[in-house]
């Protein structure tokens, strides 16, 4: 719903991202409900950019929005009242707010930037940790992994790892440009031995 959205480290905004697990046949109309309350949330104060991502398989909709402060985001949420996308989050209700922790970007402008005009293949990963040093110990490895590995691999665009404030996620959000060079990739990366300690 964003003409495009810049994913940037050390910026003074929060970013929430939210992932909902749907049935396939139920897809398309929570994603258009979803939109009518981004829509809304544009209008708010503190609105920086919202986005409304589909999975290509129909089983998830992911929201990932940035706000000008987490205060903000809350009030925002709360003025438009019920029902907003979170009644739709299924297991752990909460929306997690996040930090982008590393981003490398091959473009020009060496910056990813999140558009309905992207041709090539998005990949949004949502990772489980456990909250203190084994969420840092993680995201350095997947970091190590990216710059060993994808930034080699052809097709790769960007990688943008967020952590979420409240220590029980991870989620990359990365761009290829064609799904076989996601999936060599990620077979890649599936065969390292990976060690927390």
């Amino acid at each position: 719903t964003s003409p495009q959205t810049t994913i940037l480290k050390d910026v003074p905004y929060v970013t929430e991202i939210n992932f909902l697990h749907v049935e396939e046949h139920d897809q398309e109309s929570i994603v258009e409900g979803v939109i009518q309350v981004a829509r809304k949330m544009t209008k708010q104060p503190g609105f920086i950019a919202v986005n409304v991502l589909r999975s290509t398989d129909g089983s998830r909709v992911c929201t990932y929005v940035q706000w000008e402060s987490g205060a903000l985001l809350e009030a925002a949420h709360t003025s438009l009242g019920q029902p907003t996308y979170r009644n739709l989050l299924l297991n752990d209700a909460k929306p997690r707010l996040y930090n982008v922790h590393y981003t490398h970007d091959v473009s020009p402008d060496g910056h990813s930037v999140i558009s309905k005009d992207y041709q090539g293949v998005i990949f949004i990963n949502e990772i489980t940790t456990i909250p203190g040093p084994k969420q840092y110990r993680l995201l350095e490895l997947v970091v190590a992994n990216n710059e060993k590995d994808s930034l080699k691999t052809p097709g790769y665009r960007s990688a943008n790892f967020h952590r979420s404030v409240d220590g029980k996620r991870a989620v990359n959000y990365s761009l290829w440009d064609t799904e076989e060079h996601l999936i060599q990739a990620i077979t890649t990366m599936a065969g390292e031995d990976v060690n927390l300690e």
